[in-house]
């Protein structure tokens, strides 16, 4: 069901609300992280350029603050769900900003965020469809625990995807608004055929499109703040259970297969769960004529960036936007997708 003119209301709460915290905040968030010390460096230029960080405790209040507005007008539990979520993977990442986690437990943890859906599936039936949907074919069977299994271990997946494609400035920004964007058409697509999608779940999923965009103001080249895994993890769970909840998950994974394919590459090449900062050898380095350049060294992690250099060496902001047109690419696909799905 599409929105009325009764729904502009907490559609432009949703829209504007997140948007103008993270951009009327953010300046003074940088000068505080500053003030604390609370700096990086910046691995792909000179050792003197210090980036605040982690911008995510300020995304993740802006996010947290538009699902409210969205449940303080519909009163549903969605928002809710995407709440608990969001702020259980975004305290994860924050402890693994502020302490360091490993490999493994990182991971692990964030079947919690996953759990959050599930619980509130079971408490309030209708959370989500335990059925998927295949463009031009049909629905699956309903298969409750298999699907609450699918629903645990996404969580991680997404969330870790997203965090693997954080590694150049914008980089993580632009691909989360990028995919945010085709993902909220595509529950729009869905709500043209299907009652169930209500203007509730489209509402819920517009937060994580205006805060990446804008937070893409103050991460794009040259960035001013990192996200940190607090900002990362938090806009991969979001958007995986904004994907559940809007039951576009087959288009949400169209959408996702760059960062998907990255981190599988990652994976295989390293074997296994490595944090970044524990691999030894890099995928790109910065060459004297300050472009990047691709690892030539056998043990160096497979990448997509890495293989984007391969092609011949770039630039920091031309790399990330080759990175960011294949995601693009693949959030048209995502939409296409969405319109076989629901319009053929």
């Amino acid at each position: 069901m599409l929105p009325n003119t009764g729904d502009i209301i907490p559609l432009l709460v949703a829209i504007f609300l997140p948007f103008l915290v993270v951009f009327a905040l953010m300046p003074r968030y940088i000068s505080y992280l500053r003030g604390k010390g609370r700096l990086t460096n910046d691995a792909h230029k000179g050792p003197e350029v210090r980036v605040p960080t982690p911008a995510g405790p300020l995304l993740m209040a802006a996010v947290v603050l538009g699902e409210l507005g969205v449940w303080a007008y519909y009163g549903s539990i969605l928002p809710l769900v995407v709440v608990g979520s969001v702020l259980i993977a975004g305290l994860i990442g924050l402890y693994d900003d502020l302490k360091g986690l490993g490999g493994v437990v990182k991971p692990a943890l964030l079947v919690l965020s996953g759990g959050v859906v599930v619980l509130a599936h079971f408490l309030y039936p209708g959370v989500y469809d335990a059925r998927l949907y295949f463009p031009l074919f049909t629905y699956t069977g309903t298969h409750y625990i298999i699907f609450a299994l699918i629903v645990l271990a996404s969580v991680p997946v997404a969330s870790n995807a997203f965090n693997m494609l954080d590694a150049f400035n914008g980089e993580i920004s632009g691909f989360t608004a990028i995919v945010s964007a085709s993902l909220v058409l595509a529950i729009i697509l869905r709500a043209v055929e299907d009652p169930s999608t209500t203007p509730t779940t489209i509402a819920i999923a517009i937060p994580l499109l205006s805060v990446s965009l804008a937070f893409y103001y103050f991460n794009r080249y040259p960035s001013r703040i990192f996200d940190g895994d607090s900002g990362s993890l938090m806009f991969g769970a979001m958007y995986v259970v904004l994907s559940i909840v809007g039951g576009v998950e087959i288009a949400a994974l169209v959408a996702l297969i760059p960062a998907v394919l990255n981190s599988y590459y990652i994976l295989s090449s390293v074997r296994g769960l490595v944090e970044r900062k524990q691999m030894t050898t890099r995928p790109t380095h910065v060459g004297q004529d300050g472009r990047l350049y691709a690892a030539t060294e056998e043990a160096a992690p497979t990448t997509l960036a890495r293989m984007v250099l391969l092609g011949g060496p770039l630039g920091e902001k031309e790399l990330v936007n080759q990175i960011l047109l294949i995601c693009g690419f693949a959030a048209v696909l995502s939409v296409v997708t969405s319109a076989m799905t629901w319009l053929l």
